[in-house]
């Protein structure tokens, strides 16, 4: 959900609250929306209903309108999406082959709706980035640049031996709880190629400049011919 339609839906509620405000002899300041009902603070008991609410508006319709501010920081945007990935992997220098051990990402998150799906997401997306970072190499004719290894027997993908350990943590603290939902299709699987490639390095002391890792060259890394 963008910034402008919680920016409008903030509006709403506020003109709803300003109509409630008093029936319920308080300011519209002093109201909050929970659980189906609209009360003051600290009265749940002496509210009404969500339903009751909207009757009191008649039948002119409720309109408002809001746009994101250009420019500005705002806790309502989710334009400003992170993370932290971190990848364990052993390798061999013998035969340049790197192993996936364990995997750990924490998502920045906003709202999570449903937790189970949301780091199903993620692990999906992690898997994805094992792949990239480790397998799908693809391979193409420098003359007519058609892909020549489009077969799975070729085009090797992530098995389910090849991911080790997947860890998934949802950073969701209160403070970002008010952003709303927010996407986490594509975040999740950006950083493992980096984190990955990191962890390499970390391993070797020499970067492989290009990825896939594959074996070949992990060995012209360790070689010098990267």
């Amino acid at each position: 959900v963008c910034e402008s339609h919680r920016r409008a839906s903030q509006d709403a509620i506020a003109e709803i609250f300003a109509k409630v405000a008093p029936r319920l002899e308080c300011d519209p300041f002093e109201l909050v929306a929970a659980d189906g009902r609209i009360f003051r603070k600290g009265e749940a008991d002496k509210g009404m209903s969500w339903k009751e609410a909207c009757s009191m508006l008649g039948m002119k319709p409720l309109v408002v309108r809001a746009e994101h501010e250009r420019g500005k920081e705002s806790p309502l945007s989710s334009s400003n999406v992170g993370g932290i990935q971190m990848a364990h992997v052993a390798v061999d220098t013998e035969t340049g082959v790197v192993k996936m051990k364990k995997f750990v990402a924490v998502q920045d998150q906003g709202l999570v709706i449903n937790p189970k799906t949301c780091e199903s997401q993620i692990r999906g997306a992690v898997i994805m980035g094992i792949a990239a970072g480790l397998y799908e190499h693809r391979v193409t004719d420098p003359k007519t640049g058609v892909f020549v290894n489009s077969e799975l027997g070729e085009y090797k993908l992530a098995r389910l031996g090849d991911i080790g350990e997947i860890v998934v943590h949802l950073y969701e603290p209160e403070s970002e709880r008010q952003r709303g939902v927010i996407g986490n299709g594509e975040p999740p699987a950006i950083s493992p190629l980096a984190a990955i490639s990191n962890a390499i390095c970390n391993a070797l002391g020499v970067r492989v400049p290009v990825l896939p890792a594959t074996p070949q060259r992990v060995l012209n890394a360790l070689n010098g011919r990267a």
